[in-house]
């Protein structure tokens, strides 16, 4: 006991240095595991986000008005104080009629490939 005595007695001052030591490591601990926390909501948010549907686009004007407050003939907004002049957004998508590409009583389909002109170096 006469050793503990004599090393307590030269070493007095390990008393203020090993507590601030072993209560900053605990504190870092600590730190680190919040950080893996918040990491780990963060990631759960992000799928969360990621499995939901994106919603359907809107036709909306700069004004952050809908199209449909827009008068088709003259474009103005018909929002009371909203000076836009012009609807300038996406136009939605309308009824479109595709004629066939090729005559479907021809079968050999010669009219399809115009002729090449100018490919021949003596010209």
């Amino acid at each position: 006991m006469h050793g503990f005595e004599t090393f307590a007695a030269d070493h007095w001052w390990l008393v203020f240095v090993i507590p601030a030591l072993v209560g900053g490591r605990l504190q870092q601990m600590q730190r680190r595991r919040l950080a893996i926390l918040r990491a780990k909501a963060d990631l759960q948010d992000k799928k969360n986000a990621a499995r939901q549907l994106p919603p359907e686009p809107q036709a909306v004007c700069g004004c952050t008005h809908h199209l449909s407050f827009h008068n088709p003939r003259t474009s103005a907004c018909a929002v009371e104080g909203c000076r836009c002049q012009q609807y300038i957004g996406p136009e939605p998508l309308g009824h479109v009629f595709a004629q066939p590409l090729i005559d479907p009583d021809t079968a050999d389909g010669a009219d399809l490939i115009p002729p090449a002109v100018g490919l021949n170096p003596g010209e």
